[in-house]
């Protein structure tokens, strides 16, 4: 079987460039045997995406770069931003599906063992390790609400009580995968109950 083929997008307009070194650590990850993963940044729109309009003006650039990755033949593309802009617009012109990291995290926590604790961006750009620690506690799940931090991820799964650790990107690549009829089990974390 070949490698399914998906794009991750950002939707800034960052250059390419700019941008690869803060996604470089997501495209390893989340490349392996069975998924070859891509990078491209819209290069227009807002320089981040931090509100409803960032995201609205990010959503028709999304668009547009979704309806390259078709015409590329790309299998699958993943919104690089929990906002998930362009996403609902993309899927109505295009037949490849199309998965925002938000949804899919918001889903995985109605699933998740509770209680729940949400790491905001705010949280994630402001606090030291130590402090996000503090702030979820005992959590039995910690949802990161932003992309970019799967190191995080990977800490805040080792605290000794082994929380559930959801984080958004690898939580879309599993839809993607599961969508195209492929399984890969890449975003279950330790504690996950489907695991």
């Amino acid at each position: 079987m070949c490698a399914a083929r998906v794009l991750l997008v950002t939707p800034t307009s960052q250059r390419w460039q700019e941008a690869l070194s803060d996604v470089q650590s997501d495209l390893d990850r989340m490349s392996h045997g069975g998924v070859d993963v891509t990078y491209r940044t819209t290069g227009a729109g807002p320089r981040e995406v931090r509100s409803a309009a960032d995201a609205a003006q990010a959503a028709p650039h999304v668009v547009a770069l979704v309806c390259a990755a078709e015409a590329d033949g790309f299998d699958a593309v993943i919104v690089d931003c929990t906002d998930d802009p362009g996403v609902a617009e993309a899927r109505l012109v295009v037949s490849i599906p199309i998965v925002g990291p938000g949804a899919a995290l918001r889903d995985a926590i109605t699933r998740a063992p509770l209680p729940v604790v949400e790491l905001l961006g705010e949280d994630l750009r402001s606090r030291s390790f130590g402090e996000l620690v503090s702030l979820v506690g005992d959590a039995a799940t910690i949802a990161i609400v932003g992309t970019g931090h799967s190191e995080l991820a990977e800490l805040l799964a080792g605290l000794p009580h082994q929380p559930t650790v959801l984080e958004p990107l690898s939580l879309a690549l599993d839809e993607c995968l599961v969508t195209l009829g492929r399984h890969s089990g890449h975003g279950r974390q330790p504690g996950d109950p489907s695991a």
